[in-house]
C-alpha cells in the first residue's frame, strides 16, 4: 500500500522527521513555561492576599504612611539609581 510520504522527496521527509522530534520538546518546555506562569500567578495573589490582610489589621493609611517614610530613607542613601551620592 503506498501513501502520501511515498510521494514525498527525501529532503521534505527529513524536514517532517525535524518537525516530528521538535514538538515533544517544544510542549515540554510550553508545560514549565506554563507551570513557572501558574506559580508567579499564585505568588502574586499570595503577596496582595497578605498585604490586604495587613491593611486590614494597621490600616490602609498606616501602611501607606509606612512606605513614604520608607522611601524618603532610601532617598537619602541612595539618592540616585546608579547608586552614585550626591555629596558626602
Amino acid at each position: 500500500m503506498t501513501s502520501i510520504f511515498d510521494a514525498m522527496p527525501v529532503k521534505v521527509l527529513e524536514e517532517l522527521e525535524r518537525i516530528e522530534t521538535t514538538i515533544p520538546e517544544i510542549e515540554r518546555r510550553a508545560f514549565l513555561l506554563q507551570a513557572n506562569a501558574q506559580d508567579l500567578r499564585l505568588r502574586h495573589d499570595e503577596i496582595v492576599a497578605s498585604w490586604t490582610a495587613r491593611a486590614e489589621r494597621e490600616g490602609l493609611d498606616n501602611l501607606i504612611a509606612e512606605r513614604h517614610r520608607l522611601e524618603m530613607i532610601a532617598w537619602v542613601c541612595d539618592p540616585l539609581p546608579t547608586g552614585i551620592r550626591t555629596s558626602d
